[in-house]
């Protein structure tokens, strides 16, 4: 039977209350299709594909717009459209995590017109190179920090190098809710997903890490996987980072990832919800990733939801008339995502979120908000009844000054490591001294920062110092 593992934590991290404008507990919403898709050709864990579609030529919603010949030294995934219509444009633009990519510009006939994957009549039968096939066609193995292994080189590793399939089923990031909410409304296709990726891999051992907040999803777990020694359910506590491939493997394995490695590397691949229900849709209902969920959320935000949007959508189509104020807009993490100015920055497989802060206002008494702030680190802030949800703006509290070696930014690290030195020494160039104290082993969660009483922006600073380092080494 499903092996049941104890409550487990890790070190450091921290327990993010509810953020003001936070989608809790809302339903799936399906975002209206889009007038025109950005697909960047460049998406999850996948090198960037070259187009196999021109300007003016006819697409269907699922049909392949982008692909490499496989390669193991540089492994991608094929890249599909998300709507039907017509190719406007392919341009070099800029991703929305950072650096350019080519990216194929539709726009839509309105009719929604599709292109589904063949359909095996019983894929329990099929083989492991067969379920890799229609997850690779699918484009669902772009998924995850270090990709899924395929005969197609779609990661570095290869299904025979891997012995554990990680599922990540706890979410700890502010304002992320709608992985969560995926996994209540498609708890079958969740559960019949984790067998599919199993299956691909060639039938590893499987480890699932769920919040101890989540009862009910943790009894019906062990309902579906009663009678399966291949199982092991893991109760873990809803702290950040706990969601990133080194801090999960580590907390469920006790095994360390090599420092700039991947999961791959010590065996394991590490699968969240929406990757798993995307491999059903894949293999049962022959269906291509070009449809995840996102939390559009935020203190500027007039009604948060979580909704199901098509790969490609610009932010602005789903923020559109739905700004209170305005403010900064972020994709991905508020911690460490990056913060966008074009509204035409596009959806990609690997958004969970798009957040939007409303500035700060002019504080009456500056220096009392230290530590008596709602969202204050300190804890000092006495809650009131009627305050339920702390507050999320885009204030520093005045500018950076200097470190008061006040220790914060040492107790929530979640790799043991010391960041204000490590700041210091990026921002100085002390790049030897830097790596001394492992900065590459530095997950860039971005706590110590959000942490930091003086403000310094450690990790920009710890971000620069990799960036100076690999420079100099290449």
């Amino acid at each position: 039977m499903a092996v049941l593992g104890s409550l487990k934590t890790f070190k450091g991290g921290h327990y993010f209350g509810l953020f003001e404008g936070t989608p809790r507990g809302q339903r799936l919403k399906v975002a209206p299709l889009p007038h025109r898709v950005i697909i960047p050709l460049r998406q999850g864990f996948s090198a960037e594909v070259a187009p196999i579609v021109q300007e003016g030529d006819r697409v269907k919603a699922g049909q392949v717009i982008g692909r490499n010949q496989p390669d193991p030294k540089k492994p991608s995934t094929p890249v599909h459209a998300s709507i039907s219509g017509r190719v406007t444009k392919i341009e070099r633009r800029s991703h929305p995590l950072g650096g350019e990519t080519l990216c194929v510009i539709i726009e839509s006939d309105g009719k929604d017109e599709w292109e589904m994957l063949h359909r095996p009549a019983n894929y329990e039968k099929l083989s492991p190179e067969e379920i890799g096939k229609i997850l690779y066609e699918a484009g669902v193995t772009s998924g995850g920090q270090a990709g899924f292994p395929t005969i197609y080189h779609s990661a570095f590793a290869t299904p025979d190098k891997i012995r554990y399939l990680i599922i990540n089923a706890i979410e700890t990031e502010p304002f992320c809710e709608a992985t969560d909410q995926l996994m209540y409304e498609e708890f079958d296709k969740f559960v019949n997903g984790i067998k599919i990726l199993r299956q691909a891999l060639g039938n590893v051992q499987v480890h699932i890490g769920l919040g101890y907040n989540r009862p009910r999803i943790y009894e019906e777990l062990i309902e579906r996987l009663e009678y399966y020694d291949w199982c092991t359910i893991h109760q873990l506590r809803p702290k950040y980072p706990q969601g990133d491939d080194a801090v999960l493997i580590r907390t469920l394995l006790g095994v360390l990832l090599p420092q700039r490695g991947y999961a791959t590397d010590v065996g394991c691949v590490v699968q969240d919800v929406q990757q798993c229900v995307a491999a059903y849709e894949a293999v049962v209902e022959g269906k291509p990733f070009v449809e995840r969920v996102v939390s559009v959320a935020g203190s500027a935000v007039k009604e948060p939801g979580n909704y199901r949007v098509r790969v490609g959508t610009p932010i602005g189509h789903l923020l559109e008339s739905n700004l209170k104020c305005t403010g900064r807009i972020v994709m991905g993490s508020v911690l460490h995502g990056q913060a966008q100015g074009d509204l035409d920055a596009p959806i990609t497989k690997e958004i969970p979120a798009v957040i939007a802060l409303r500035e700060a206002e002019r504080e009456l008494f500056p220096i009392a908000g230290l530590g008596f702030d709602r969202d204050s680190f300190t804890g000092v802030y006495l809650s009131v009844p009627w305050v339920r949800s702390k507050r999320a703006t885009t204030s520093l509290n005045g500018n950076p000054r200097p470190c008061v070696r006040c220790g914060y930014c040492i107790d929530v690290c979640p790799q043991n490591l010391v960041p204000a030195l490590l700041g210091e020494y990026s921002a100085n160039g002390l790049l030897s001294e830097a790596q001394e104290l492992d900065l590459f082993a530095c997950i860039e969660c971005g706590l110590c920062a959000y942490v930091c009483p003086s403000k310094i922006p450690l990790l920009e600073q710890i971000r620069e110092g990799k960036r100076k380092i690999l420079q100099e080494s290449a």
